[in-house]
């Protein structure tokens, strides 16, 4: 809970009665590598925040995976439209490591809307955030080539590579395993490391 309790302090104080509140609401979970979270077709019934380990949201397609974000340590992991309007979600979310998190049903999550409007703003801004992230994996797709979308993974979260499976990572990259391969030899030959 700390974690979490620290990640909101960033935006706003909150008062012993919205800690009470959270901590009786907010359930600590352990899954292990491998777990879902949420299969594609059931209805998210929680919303997570991540205080270790990582998770991947992917798509299964003409019954292959495509992976297209990964969710670690301080950040919220749901399949939002699934959560918020409770309809069968259109993508699964997997945990790639053993992870620890603290998750909010339904209820709760709405209940604590309505009694305490501060919650309003954070989870506004908690969208925001996730929103900003969308329209930039977006922009990486169309905008990018694998290679360069590889070298911007490098810069931007260099942990993740070390951390995710190659299948996994190349999926995200919308490569196959040995195409992922060749661009990491043409960048080593490159001088990249």
């Amino acid at each position: 809970m700390q974690a979490l309790v620290e990640y909101l302090s960033r935006y706003a104080e909150l008062t012993n009665e919205e800690l009470t509140y959270l901590h009786a609401n907010f359930r600590k979970n352990t899954f292990n590598k491998g777990d879902h979270l949420l299969q594609q077709g059931d209805v998210s019934r929680a919303f997570f925040f991540i205080v270790k380990g990582c998770v991947r949201l992917y798509y299964l397609v003409n019954g292959e995976e495509k992976t297209t974000f990964f969710y670690t340590e301080n950040s919220f992991a749901s399949s939002y439209e699934s959560f918020t309007k409770q309809v069968p979600a259109a993508h699964s979310l997997q945990c790639v490591e053993d992870t620890e998190l603290v998750s909010i049903s339904f209820t709760a999550a709405f209940d604590i809307l309505d009694k305490y409007p501060k919650f309003e703003f954070l989870a506004r801004n908690i969208m925001e955030e996730e929103l900003m992230v969308c329209q930039d994996v977006i922009s990486s797709l169309v905008t990018l080539s694998p290679e360069q979308r590889y070298l911007r993974l490098m810069r931007k979260s260099p942990e993740l590579i070390q951390r995710i499976p190659q299948y996994h990572l190349a999926t995200y990259l919308g490569v196959t395993p040995e195409s992922l391969s060749r661009i990491k030899k043409r960048l080593v030959e490159k001088g990249f490391s």
